[in-house]
């Protein structure tokens, strides 16, 4: 079975909106809309991989910011049984747009969690993680 590790940031505003990063046109699987973040190297914890793709799909230094693990994620991905999705999802406090410098996709947007349980996502998956962050919201 081939596993795909994933590390994850999602930015809240006092609003509880979220910061989504606009993949239409560069969507490797269809996508319109996803978290920031990526893949997790062989020689990199999930923590380790979080701070490196929020520096490069940001430009945002993570370390020392006011960051917290949510939960892990696993999917099995319906069209091909043998491809499991590890991700390992972190929320912070929005800070101010203009110290973020967007270095992949797009663009970027705040929703509502209830707009964006609407979007185009990867997968059912993300919807799961909507879920739990609207449980830590409250």
């Amino acid at each position: 079975m081939k596993l795909h590790r994933v590390s994850l940031i999602i930015f809240y505003d006092s609003r509880k909106r979220i910061l989504l990063q606009d993949r239409r046109g560069i969507s490797k699987v269809g996508e319109h809309w996803a978290y920031f973040g990526g893949h997790i190297n062989e020689d990199e914890t999930p923590e380790q991989a979080l701070l490196r793709e929020t520096k490069e799909e940001l430009g945002f230094e993570l370390i020392g910011y006011d960051y917290k693990f949510l939960d892990k994620f696993t999917e099995q991905k319906n069209q091909n049984r043998n491809f499991m999705v590890d991700r390992w999802v972190y929320v912070a406090p929005m800070p101010p747009l203009s110290e973020l410098k967007l270095g992949e996709g797009n663009g970027m947007k705040l929703f509502t969690l209830k707009q964006a349980m609407k979007l185009k996502m990867v997968s059912e998956g993300d919807k799961d993680v909507i879920r739990k962050l609207e449980e830590m919201l409250k």
